[in-house]
């Protein structure tokens, strides 16, 4: 599953890549500025494949994770994301063995740095569906919890269109009720790869620009 996707993830580069995109005149690049493309009003939204690892649970965790993401202004943006459960590898100390597992998170982010570069920190509140099989009784039962994720990570925007990004996010959740009384879910995720994204709002230029490519 993961190589199939990796394979499509390269495929998708090479049709980037391989379009011929306008102002790739060297005699043109003398009248342009270099272009900011992390502006107000830009909307992302991008979806991977995010390996995990759950403390409390003893378990490695493979999920697919997706974000919707809105910049306010220069520093803050609102994001809101998904992750869903794909598989694990589970310890002799794994408790919850979840059939299925998803969570809902929107929150606050900061972004700094410089140019099309940036850094970001987030916080975000939300809520983890699992429906579980309790690795001794076999039984199965469904539980919602209350959660919060805190994520940082960079994102180098590229084009107008695109940018890459790598990020790191502590989940926290407690599943309550259990056989076993109340039981963490605590996570961490890794998530990389090829984000897109359009301007909502008309920017004003003041010098001629050309939307290529920067690396």
């Amino acid at each position: 599953m993961v190589k199939f996707i990796s394979c499509i993830f390269i495929i998708q580069l090479s049709l980037v890549f391989s379009q011929e995109l306008p102002g790739l005149d060297p005699n043109e690049k003398l009248n342009q500025t270099k272009t900011n493309y992390f502006q107000p009003g830009l909307l992302k939204a991008s979806a991977t494949i995010s390996p995990g690892r759950m403390f409390q649970n003893d378990a490695n965790t493979i999920n697919l994770s997706g974000f919707l993401e809105y910049v306010l202004d220069k520093n803050y943006s609102l994001r809101g994301d998904v992750i869903q459960f794909i598989d694990a590898n589970f310890g002799a100390n794994s408790m919850i063995i979840p059939e299925f597992q998803n969570r809902l998170f929107i929150g606050v982010f900061r972004h700094i740095g410089k140019g099309n570069f940036k850094w970001y920190n987030g916080i975000q509140a939300g809520t983890t569906i699992t429906n579980y099989k309790n690795n001794f009784t076999l039984e199965s039962k469904t539980h919602v919890a209350p959660s919060f994720g805190l994520k940082t990570g960079a994102a180098y925007y590229v084009w107008n269109y695109f940018h890459f990004f790598a990020d790191l996010t502590y989940l926290n959740s407690t599943l309550r009720g259990t056989n076993f009384g109340s039981q963490r879910m605590d996570e961490l995720l890794f998530s990389a790869g090829l984000g897109f994204q359009i301007q909502t709002k008309k920017q004003v230029k003041k010098y001629r620009t050309i939307g290529t490519p920067s690396f």
